[in-house]
């Protein structure tokens, strides 16, 4: 039985709205404290996410076989300078166990590159799909999360670059 009350469908609605919302916060993880993490540097050595303590980091979820993936590495490679300047340091986290280090060479990505060979850290930052960015600042708690294509703008926006 439907509800026949005026403004019934459209509080239904927004009430259904609110709730998508608040998944989408909770699972964005955004305000909460990043998971700490220590991984395998492709290169070797292990790096942990505590070492980047009072400094922001942009951890970018990937794979080899995600196509935005292999658009966007380059372009954060290129941008990692001037992040860097506005006190961000970019992360690439590889999800899976393929090799990377030649796809890295090839492709001129000059980026901290970390291993998350079985999805471990993924799973903690609820990486559901890539690319996958998550910016945690000084504080080491999540400011901004997404999922997909980012072009340098909003990349500048969240890290405050070019401003």
């Amino acid at each position: 039985m439907a509800d026949e009350r005026p403004g019934g469908k459209a509080l239904l609605i927004g009430g259904m709205v609110l709730l998508g919302l608040l998944f989408f916060y909770r699972n964005s993880g955004i305000g909460g404290q990043a998971p700490d993490f220590t991984l395998p540097e492709t290169y070797g050595g292990d790096v942990s996410l505590a070492s980047y303590r009072g400094h922001r980091v942009l951890l970018v979820f990937w794979t080899t076989s995600c196509g935005i993936c292999r658009r966007e590495l380059p372009i954060l490679s290129n941008m990692a300078p001037e992040l860097m300047k506005e006190g961000v340091s970019v992360v690439a986290i590889h999800l899976g166990q393929d090799d990377v280090r030649g796809y890295l060479r090839s492709n001129g990505v000059d980026l901290v590159s970390l291993v998350d060979a079985d999805g471990t850290v993924g799973r903690a930052y609820h990486v559901s799909a890539v690319p996958r960015l998550v910016l945690v600042g000084e504080d080491g708690k999540v400011e901004r999360s997404g999922t997909g294509m980012t072009d340098e703008g909003t990349l500048r926006e969240w890290c405050g670059a070019g401003a």
